[in-house]
């Protein structure tokens, strides 16, 4: 009976030690930073960098039809950043999403429809009219709202959530309109392994 017991507690231990492994690989292999998702996975073969990167310029020309965004690419045109003014998404000070964020956000639920196809990040800045222990606490809370609404509504496998305070200013806040373009929403839209693979093959449309 002793040993049938000892015999359950390593079982248990190893069940235990086996989770605890997976945990820490998963921890291990999440990105520790924005540039850490802007970055990986690196695109090594010359002709999947160019089919992504006329893949990505159709995607970022559909998405820059709204004026009220600002849209760019990084590295040679593969990754798409959008800029989204917060006024847009929040009313000022607020923390939770203003009743027409829903139309600004629907737009890129597409884009985490297939699991690997697309990593997105989205990174949550303020502006210094705040002292910066508000400034952090308020773009956490607003990125963290931006997370779970995609949570309700899209797959969140490959999303990322980043906020930086009152740091990293486009401009100068030495006017009202250089501080409202600096309390903004980025969204990178990253390609993924599933879209290099396909674009390898010449399956990307």
């Amino acid at each position: 009976m002793n040993r049938f017991l000892l015999q359950i507690r390593f079982i248990a231990l190893a069940l235990l030690l086996s989770t605890a492994s997976t945990v820490v690989a998963q921890i291990a292999s999440s990105p520790q930073s924005l540039d850490d998702v802007i970055y990986n996975p690196a695109i090594k073969d010359g002709k999947a960098r160019h089919a992504i990167g006329e893949y990505q310029m159709k995607q970022a020309k559909i998405l820059s039809e709204d004026r009220n965004l600002n849209v760019m690419t990084l590295r040679n045109t593969e990754v798409i950043v959008v800029t989204i003014p917060a006024d847009l998404l929040f009313e000022p000070n607020e923390t939770e999403l203003s009743r027409d964020a829903e139309l600004v956000l629907l737009k890129y639920c597409p884009f985490l429809r297939t699991p690997g196809f697309y990593h997105m990040a989205i990174a949550m800045y303020h502006d210094n009219s705040a002292s910066e222990q508000y400034s952090k606490e308020l773009t956490n809370l607003r990125v963290q709202s931006v997370y779970d609404w995609f949570a309700e509504n899209a797959n969140v496998k490959d999303l990322y959530k980043f906020s930086f305070g009152n740091s990293n200013a486009l401009l100068p806040n030495n006017s009202m309109q250089n501080r409202r373009l600096n309390r903004r929403l980025e969204i990178y839209l990253v390609p993924g392994q599933l879209m290099i693979d396909q674009a390898k093959k010449n399956l990307l449309k």
